[in-house]
């Protein structure tokens, strides 16, 4: 026998008599005829580490989606960026005057760097990588994130449920809000991953083109040719301009309440942890959904996220709740015979 077939023939042997102390793998038991036994509760150990639990989170990248979220809304469903597009063709017409240098010098300078931005396409991409928002053509091997819309919603409609359940109850304080922190976790490990790569190098840039088209804007001698009413801003002339180059102008107070709102929900998720997350921080966390959810309800079919009615949504799933609970009582009524 060569030393390789002793050295396989010495593992054989070991096998058969346990001595290799792997009696938790079923396979080196099969030549044994003791029998297997298996600890189901003391196996998946590692779901419950926080390594593996956690170890998928990156705040900086939900960070990121905050900003693009809204930067979505605010840009591109408001407008925002195609409104300063027709300033400056109306600035270059003649159709406007600038007088300050300020001014000029920033629709100067957002004129040179128009074609060096990202385009309405290239953002569109992004809104369907990290929301899956929109019709736009993704890239080939881009996966765009499904599953954010359902994880967002059930946000929704759990922060309802907590809210009248909370308001009903005699102790509110025991009010439990299990199913709101779980969700919270499923959006971090969701949007950390969906937020990850090119998405976050763009971000500061569109932000920038944003800031920049809302300084245009928001001139004063702007303000005073294009805005009507007697408190000209910025938010009418958006208006203004969609009424008149697009045939409708949109809600801008839905919109900026929408767009502020979800903000301050995602960076609630990318800093959120159990145990420091106090009353205080859950409780501005609530409001802040809730006042999203109402300036949802104010928008067209939804507005830029599927759905929208969270509150007719809500009422029918607590009504179908409710419904359970009396089948249920009902049932108990037949089983007993008093």
């Amino acid at each position: 026998m060569n030393q390789d077939n002793h050295i396989l023939w010495q593992a054989f042997q070991q096998v058969l008599s346990g001595e290799t102390g792997g009696s938790r793998d079923p396979l080196k038991n099969v030549y044994q005829n003791d029998t297997f036994q298996f600890d189901h509760e003391g196996v998946f150990g590692f779901l419950n580490e926080d390594r593996f639990n956690q170890g998928n989170i990156n705040r900086d990248n939900i960070r990121s989606a905050a900003t693009l979220y809204a930067i979505m809304v605010l840009g591109d469903e408001m407008g925002i960026y195609r409104v300063a597009d027709v300033v400056l063709k109306y600035v270059t017409i003649g159709r406007l005057d600038v007088a300050s240098s300020s001014t000029a010098t920033g629709i100067y300078n957002y004129m040179k760097l128009r074609d060096e931005r990202t385009s309405f396409d290239e953002r569109q991409m992004f809104y369907k990588q990290v929301f899956d928002i929109g019709e736009s053509a993704s890239m080939d091997n881009m996966a765009n994130n499904q599953n954010f819309s359902s994880l967002w919603d059930t946000l929704m409609h759990e922060v309802i449920r907590f809210i009248r359940k909370f308001e009903r109850a005699d102790n509110p304080e025991n009010v439990s809000r299990t199913s709101i922190h779980q969700v919270i976790l499923d959006l971090q490990n969701n949007l950390s991953t969906a937020a990850s790569g090119m998405v976050k190098l763009f971000v500061p840039e569109m932000y920038t083109h944003l800031e920049n088209a809302i300084a245009i804007l928001d001139a004063p001698e702007i303000k005073d040719q294009v805005g009507h009413g007697v408190a000209r801003d910025l938010w009418n002339v958006v208006e203004s301009i969609s009424r008149e180059e697009f045939g409708s102008y949109p809600n801008t107070s839905a919109l900026r309440t929408v767009a502020s709102n979800a903000r301050r929900i995602m960076l609630d998720i990318a800093d959120y942890s159990f145990a420091t997350f106090d009353e205080d921080s859950f409780q501005n966390f609530i409001r802040n959904v809730e006042a999203f959810i109402v300036g949802k309800s104010q928008l067209e079919n939804g507005g830029s996220l599927s759905g929208g009615d969270y509150y007719e949504e809500a009422e029918e799933y607590e009504y179908d709740d409710n419904n359970q609970e009396e089948a249920e009582y009902e049932t108990m009524d037949e089983d007993w015979d008093f």
